[in-house]
C-alpha cells in the first residue's frame, strides 16, 4: 500500500485526495520556504522597502538583495499575500531544491528529490522554463526532457501521469548556473505587471510594475501623500491607476488570478481569509492609510485626499484611459484634453504636487529630436509655473531633462525591452531648477 493507494495488476492506483492531503500537510509544516521575488534591475531597493513595510520580513538582514530580485523566506500565506500586494515585483518564485548538476545523470537523480507531488498533485500538466549560465548543461530540450523524466518517475507510483505542456498553469523554473541547478515553482503565473485592470492599451505604454516604481519614488521623495498628482502624458492611464491604488492602499493583484491557486498546497480557505483581511483594510502595503490595505468600497466612500489628474493631447489615448478608469475605485480621477507644453499648472493649486510622466520616446513616437523638444517644452512650462513639484520621469534621454531638475536621482532600467532612465527630481522651490 502506498499512503492510501493500492497497486493493481494494470499499474499503481491513483493516490486518494485524503492521502495527498496528508502529504501536503507534512510538507507545509516544513515551512517557511525559501523564495525569490523578481524585480526589474535597479528597483531592488524599492522592493526591499515594500517587503519590510508590508511585514514580509522583520528586518533588512532577513533579505538577500541580488541584481534583479530579493531572496527571503515566506510561509504559504506569505507567498499568496506577496503576489497580491507587492507593487514593483515581477514574479514570486518558490525555491524547491538546489543541487549540483554537472551531467544529465546527476540532474535526473537530484531532480527526483524535488517535492513534485505536493506541488503538482492531480494537475494534468506542468511546464518547464529552463535557463543556463556558465554550466555544462545548456538550456534546451535535453534538460527539459531529463527533468520531465524525473517528474514522471516520481509521480508514476502514485498513479499520476501529468504531461509537460507549454500552456500549463503550473510552471517550474529550472535554472542552471555554475553546474548547480535550482528548481522553483512560479507561484505568480503571468507576469505581475498584468494587474487585470488595464484592458485598453495606447501607444508606448509603461508597464504597471514600472509605473508603481515611479509612484513609490515620488511618494518617498515627498515623504507623504501629495495633494495633487498630475500625469501630463497620461496615455491609457497606467500611471494614474497605479497612483490611485497606492494612495488608497488597494492591492494591485486584487483583480487577477495566480498560478499558486492551481498548486496542490493551495488552501482556498486561507486565501479567502487573506483577501477578506485585505478588503476590510487589514493588509500591509497601503501608501497613505497607515500602512494598511483598503478595500475598493472603503476607498471610494471616504473623502479623497489627493486630486489625481491626467491630461493628453491625443483623444484616442484619453478614450483608452476613460475605459481603463471606469471602475468605482477610480471615480475621483480626472481626465482632461490638453497639451502639456501649454498647460496651466498653477491652476491646480498644488502645495505638495507630484508629476509622473512617461515622456515621449523618439524611437516609438516619432523622431528622437521631436520627442526631446516636447519634453523640454513641457519642463520649461512647468518651471515657469512658479510652483514647487516633485517630478518622476521615465525617459530615453535623461540628459535632456536634468538641467530642469534639482535633487536628482537616476535609475537605469528597461521598459518593454527599451533602455530607459527613471529620473526623480524637483522643480521650483528654494534653489530653483537645475541638477546641482
Amino acid at each position: 500500500m502506498l499512503d492510501g493507494s493500492t497497486p493493481s495488476a494494470s499499474g499503481p492506483e491513483r493516490i486518494t485526495p485524503r492521502a495527498l492531503e496528508r502529504r501536503v500537510k507534512r510538507w507545509l509544516l516544513e515551512g517557511p520556504f525559501d523564495c525569490y521575488v523578481q524585480v526589474a534591475p535597479g528597483h531592488e531597493a524599492l522592493l526591499a522597502s515594500e517587503l519590510l513595510d508590508g511585514g514580509f520580513a522583520g528586518a533588512a538582514s532577513e533579505l538577500r538583495v541580488e541584481r534583479g530580485g530579493i531572496a527571503l523566506v515566506l510561509d504559504h500565506a506569505g507567498i499568496m499575500r506577496a503576489n497580491l500586494e507587492l507593487r514593483t515585483a515581477s514574479r514570486v518564485l518558490l525555491r524547491l531544491r538546489e543541487f549540483p548538476a554537472a551531467s544529465p545523470e546527476m540532474l535526473y537523480d537530484r531532480a527526483r528529490g524535488v517535492p513534485w507531488l505536493t506541488q503538482i498533485g492531480f494537475a494534468p500538466s506542468f511546464g518547464l522554463h529552463v535557463t543556463s549560465r556558465h554550466s555544462k548543461l545548456q538550456a534546451g530540450d535535453a534538460v527539459a526532457t531529463t527533468v520531465a523524466s524525473a517528474v514522471a518517475r516520481e509521480l508514476r507510483p502514485f498513479g499520476l501521469y501529468p504531461k509537460p505542456a507549454p500552456d500549463a498553469a503550473l510552471v517550474f523554473h529550472v535554472h542552471l548556473q555554475d553546474d548547480r541547478c535550482t528548481v522553483s515553482l512560479d507561484t505568480s503565473g503571468g507576469h505581475l505587471h498584468r494587474r487585470g485592470v488595464r484592458r485598453h492599451v495606447h501607444t508606448a505604454p509603461v508597464r504597471e510594475t514600472l509605473a508603481a516604481a515611479m509612484v513609490m519614488t515620488g511618494l518617498r521623495r515627498l515623504d507623504g501623500p501629495p495633494d495633487v498628482v498630475l500625469d501630463p502624458f497620461c496615455g491609457s492611464g497606467t500611471l494614474l491607476i497605479e497612483a490611485a491604488d497606492a494612495l488608497a492602499g488597494l492591492a494591485p493583484g486584487r483583480h487577477r488570478a495566480f498560478a499558486f491557486e492551481k498548486a496542490a498546497w493551495f488552501r482556498a480557505g486561507a486565501y479567502r481569509e487573506t483577501r477578506r483581511l485585505m478588503e476590510r483594510g487589514a493588509g500591509h502595503s497601503g501608501a497613505s492609510s497607515g500602512g494598511r490595505e483598503l478595500g475598493a468600497e472603503e476607498a471610494t466612500t471616504r473623502p479623497p485626499a489627493t486630486h489625481i489628474v491626467g491630461i493628453d493631447s491625443d483623444s484616442e489615448a484619453l478614450e483608452a484611459a476613460r475605459a481603463n478608469l471606469a471602475r468605482p475605485e477610480y471615480a475621483g480621477v480626472s481626465l482632461e484634453p490638453g497639451d502639456s507644453t501649454r498647460f496651466d499648472f498653477a491652476a491646480l493649486g498644488a502645495r505638495r504636487g507630484l508629476v509622473l510622466a512617461n515622456l515621449p520616446y523618439g524611437v516609438r513616437l516619432g523622431e528622437r529630436r521631436e520627442a526631446s523638444a516636447t519634453a523640454r517644452a513641457f519642463l520649461e512650462r512647468l518651471v515657469g509655473s512658479g510652483g514647487t513639484w516633485e517630478v518622476v520621469l521615465l525617459t530615453t534621454d535623461a540628459e535632456a531633462v536634468l538641467p530642469y531638475l534639482r535633487d536628482v536621482d537616476v535609475v537605469r532600467t528597461r521598459n518593454g525591452g527599451l533602455a530607459v532612465a527613471l529620473v526623480g527630481g524637483r522643480v521650483g522651490g528654494a534653489g530653483g531648477s537645475g541638477s546641482s
